[in-house]
């Protein structure tokens, strides 16, 4: 699988620099006239503009509101052993509606010096959910220009780094959704991948983007367990929890602490060609349609001191908890650029994530996974061990490396300016705690009917499912299914 990896890897970087050349070889037909917006190219500037209120003639102050939601249809099959947790009955396949994402968010600009961001929403909202209670604060961050392009801030935000998939906004994925791997602790030491902390951000040497902050983990109350992909625990509840002989305390063993370390996180890139505008809440673009030339390289850290502990036994038999530092780092190559004068673009992006969190630490996620139960009458071993419903081995120490790939149809093809766009993905995960290395492919489109502000997707994800094989080991049984459409609109 490492000579599958670097393939898919150089595979990659070929398609990349390819692309690249072909734009530098039909750029000198850039400095045209300018022509007149057409009027689908003008509706795309009002939604861009949101519900604005300008404060002064030249524009620089500004009050504005943006609104959006994210709606989802989705239909695949679920892991071994799930039951309904409605109707408590076996199922093998599952379909909803509901709401992925629900979004308001508040600026609030004073001659480009002082910034204010408000982000209010909910996320994950299934037909089971409890939607009385999901609604909550996303962001509350305030700025100060410090430099020209450069700003410091504070508040709760979401300037964590380590790289532009770990930052992108849910508005303006290049695929359907974020991979989940990209949010290593979302839910865990932070709140949908915000913490509360410092940060500091802009652009020097005219090309060196920079991102930095400084953080403590926001941590509930309440523990987890030693299971995979549960929530954070003391040491003392982890000692609790071996002394009690809970099946998940193992030697070797790794999970998350609760812990009040402060954590250190920076993502810096160069802009090669165009330089991107800055986004006032963190939020990267992953998506311009190809339109955009912009070709960006990066890199990018995380570090938690005393982030997880590993189950232990001392010379007498008893349990202790070794602590261990989180440390993440990675690497990732963006380009966008038109192809051809008919609206037809390019889009690829590689990264590659590199996370150490101790001996055989996993992560489970379950995307709006709340319909699924544990089939109480299938023998243990007949359960995947990644969990019911559409759960996944999401992320845990070790490699991981994933490309997205795009091409924006010509409007020739369809006479229209509407944005259609194929796109492919590829995740491979090389992780310690697994005996098998997983691969997973998703293949879809988008439809822009006025760029990212209203759009339709679809998808088709495969994704690995585990289980314990005669000798014990966790492998790869076979690929499940998972098909989603999703409305996207925001104005």
């Amino acid at each position: 699988m490492n000579r599958f990896l670097l393939s898919t890897f150089f595979i990659t970087l070929f398609t990349v620099s390819s692309f690249a050349q072909l734009a530098d070889s039909t750029q000198s037909v850039a400095e045209m006239p300018k022509v007149e917006k057409t009027s689908y190219q003008k509706s795309v500037d009002v939604f861009k503009r949101g519900l604005r209120l300008d404060l002064n003639e030249s524009k620089t102050s500004y009050l504005k509101t943006i609104i959006g939601i994210q709606s989802w249809w989705r239909m695949g099959e679920t892991n071994p052993g799930t039951i309904n947790k409605l109707s408590e009955e076996p199922i093998s396949n599952f379909s909803d509606f509901s709401m992925r994402r629900i979004r308001t968010m508040f600026y609030a600009n004073i001659e480009n010096k002082y910034l204010l961001f408000a982000h209010f929403g909910a996320t994950s909202d299934g037909t089971y959910s409890n939607i009385y209670n999901n609604v909550y604060v996303h962001d509350f961050q305030g700025q100060m220009k410090v430099a020209e392009k450069n700003y410091i801030g504070a508040g709760i935000h979401f300037w964590q780094g380590l790289a532009r998939l770990s930052r992108v906004g849910s508005n303006n994925y290049l695929i359907l959704d974020n991979p989940g791997f990209n949010y290593p602790e979302v839910n865990r030491t932070d709140a949908i991948v915000r913490q509360m902390g410092v940060f500091g951000r802009g652009i020097v040497f005219k090309k060196l983007g920079w991102q930095m902050s400084i953080n403590k983990p926001i941590i509930s109350d309440d523990a987890g367990s030693p299971t995979v992909g549960g929530k954070p625990m003391s040491v003392n509840e982890m000692i609790d929890f071996a002394e009690a002989d809970h099946s998940g305390a193992t030697v070797g063993s790794t999970y998350l602490l609760k812990q009040t370390n402060y954590n250190y996180n920076g993502y810096y890139f160069w802009q090669f060609w165009d330089v991107e505008s800055q986004s006032v809440s963190g939020a990267s673009q992953m998506n311009y349609f190809g339109q955009k030339r912009v070709f960006n390289i990066g890199a990018g850290f995380q570090y938690q001191p005393g982030g997880t502990g590993t189950y232990r036994k001392n010379e007498f038999d008893e349990w202790y908890i070794e602590e261990n530092d989180i440390t993440k780092l990675a690497v990732d190559v963006f380009l966008s650029t038109p192809v051809g004068h008919n609206g037809g673009g390019f889009t690829g992006y590689a990264v590659y994530y590199n996370y150490q969190y101790g001996d055989n630490y996993l992560r489970t996620s379950n995307v709006l996974g709340g319909f699924a139960g544990v089939d109480p009458s299938v023998d243990p071993e007949d359960i995947s061990p990644q969990g019911v419903g559409f759960a996944q081995y999401s992320h845990g120490t070790g490699h991981i490396f994933h490309t997205e790939l795009a091409y924006t149809l010509p409007k020739t093809i369809y006479n229209s300016e509407k944005k259609i766009q194929p796109f492919v993905a590829f995740s491979y995960k090389n992780l310690e705690g697994l005996d098998e290395a997983s691969f997973q492919s998703d293949y879809g489109v988008n439809w822009a009917i006025i760029g990212q502000n209203v759009k339709l997707s679809a998808q088709y994800s495969l994704r690995p499912v585990y289980m314990i094989n005669n000798d014990g080991r966790n492998v790869v049984d076979h690929h499940a299914g998972l098909f989603v459409t999703q409305l996207q609109l925001r104005i």
